[in-house]
């Protein structure tokens, strides 16, 4: 047997094989010396598209161990679209079981995560169930394909009871870059700086709020035909009146067709909000510098906004 450990965005992954084919991908550190195989390279390739967004396309081979049954479940899953997901039920009937909690026992004994996506089975009623990773790893892994956007990072506060009902505020923001400089929104009343964007409202599509909150905002008009992904932020702790605070913060890359007023809610009006196009080290160095000073009510995004800046600088956009 041979092994391998990729270091993904939700954590190491451990890769299994036999020579031929793929035996095992399990959340987690490799206790095993790693191998070098072809396979492990075609494996790594398949994990960094899937990890960037894309659709990764057909598995490299596979050899899961199972009975007959456990292996039509897990042929069946392997049918389910990137992107998509599928109930028990769904699953039970395709494989013509009259047994949803059968396929339900046949999917957590999966021994390949990911290619094999049971991250993709739902409850009958849309809820997330029970996933070798944890369930806030299932909810990354399925907003990472819906979005179709490369998960940049993840921060998680652990300071939140695990099992607790979330409460979701997804936003989008808009990264737009003139001259090695980038429009931030600056508070005049705490100095720090932040991405042009907001909440996504219900009904609202993620380019329609990038697009409203920009403009409200910061004052920047963008022009919808430039707007591209960049990757996303998964925001996970305890809020101040919910038990679990989660948020996605999806990044645009974009271009502006003009400046024009802007129109400032009321806490947007008291802070001060102003558009400032900054040298990234600058805003860097100052939402760095502020984040022992704003421990509580801006700490995440201050850091959020700067390891962001570091990463577009790293990936030579900056």
């Amino acid at each position: 047997m041979f092994f391998s450990q990729y270091e993904s965005t939700v954590g190491p992954l451990t890769l299994r094989a036999d020579g031929a084919a793929l035996t095992g991908l399990a959340f987690g550190s490799c206790a095993e010396p790693p191998s070098s195989l072809p396979l492990f390279d075609e494996a790594f390739a398949w994990l960094d598209a899937y990890f960037s967004g894309r659709d990764p396309g057909p598995t490299p081979p596979l050899h899961p161990a199972g009975t007959d049954f456990q292996r039509r479940v897990w042929r069946e899953l392997l049918t389910i679209p990137f992107g998509e997901t599928a109930s028990y039920g769904a699953i039970a009937r395709s494989v013509g079981c009259r047994s949803a909690r059968a396929v339900g026992q046949a999917v957590h004994v999966n021994p390949i995560a990911l290619m094999i996506p049971c991250h993709r089975i739902i409850g009958s009623g849309g809820s997330l169930t029970g996933f070798a990773g944890g369930l806030d790893i299932k909810r990354r892994l399925l907003v990472l394909e819906e979005s179709r956007m490369r998960l940049l990072f993840t921060m998680d506060a652990q300071n939140y009871v695990e099992g607790s009902r979330p409460f979701s505020r997804p936003s989008a923001r808009a990264i737009v870059i003139q001259d090695g400089r980038v429009a931030m929104v600056y508070s005049r009343k705490f100095q720090h700086f932040k991405f042009p964007g907001g909440g996504i409202e219900a009904g609202e599509s993620r380019e329609a709020a990038l697009l409203r909150e920009a403009r409200e905002e910061a004052g920047l008009v963008l022009d919808p035909k430039s707007v591209r992904p960049y990757g996303f932020v998964h925001r996970i702790e305890k809020g101040g009146r919910e038990p679990i605070f989660l948020q996605d913060n999806f990044y645009y890359l974009a271009d502006a067709q003009a400046v024009v007023p802007q129109e400032l809610d009321g806490y947007e009006a008291e802070e001060g909000y102003t558009l400032r196009w900054v040298e990234p080290r600058e805003a860097i160095e100052q939402n760095t510098a502020l984040t022992n000073v704003y421990k509580r009510k801006y700490h995440t995004m201050l850091l959020r906004e700067a390891m962001v800046l570091e990463r577009l600088q790293a990936e030579g956009l900056l």
